[in-house]
């Protein structure tokens, strides 16, 4: 064996003959190394935990559209959509997943699809309850709260 061949080693992945030092040690107080060099386990590594997150993130949509649909005050109805926002990066990020679990639930059918229609009717109703007289408003507030929406307060803008 020269001393080229001690040097390098095989990637059980990418089957590239690469050195000794592009494999992880396996243990650090001993020489030991892993059979896959260091790029092929950061792609594996990167693929394991996007698969973890994704297995949380519906998880935790799960839990939050049922503590929804079950969510009986309008203050819990406000927090529970707070915390939503919160965890999944905003409203965008909020209708994303939801969409990505939508999807996936009413291919399976069952409880699953039913949660999704129960948290948007409980949604619908809070909103409905929640929804303020415009007709009782007057013409400032109604500017005002076009204002603070930042739409335009006039016809000439």
């Amino acid at each position: 064996m020269t001393s080229d061949q001690a040097q390098s080693r095989l990637c059980r992945d990418c089957l590239l003959p690469k050195p000794i030092e592009d494999f992880r040690l396996r243990f650090r107080d001993r020489p030991v190394r892993l059979r896959q060099c260091r790029e092929c386990h950061n792609r594996a590594e990167f693929i394991r935990r996007s698969t973890n997150r994704d297995r949380l993130n519906r998880r935790q949509m799960a839990k939050l559209l049922t503590a929804l649909k079950n969510q009986r005050s309008d203050l819990g109805v406000k927090a529970l959509c707070r915390d939503m926002a919160a965890r999944f990066g905003g409203v965008d990020g909020v209708v994303a997943h939801w969409h990505r679990s939508l999807d996936a639930d009413l291919q399976k059918g069952g409880y699953a699809a039913f949660r999704h229609l129960a948290a948007i009717l409980r949604l619908t109703q809070y909103c409905e309850q929640n929804k303020p007289d415009y007709g009782a408003i007057s013409e400032e507030e109604l500017e005002e709260a076009i204002g603070a929406l930042g739409g335009p307060l006039s016809d000439s803008d």
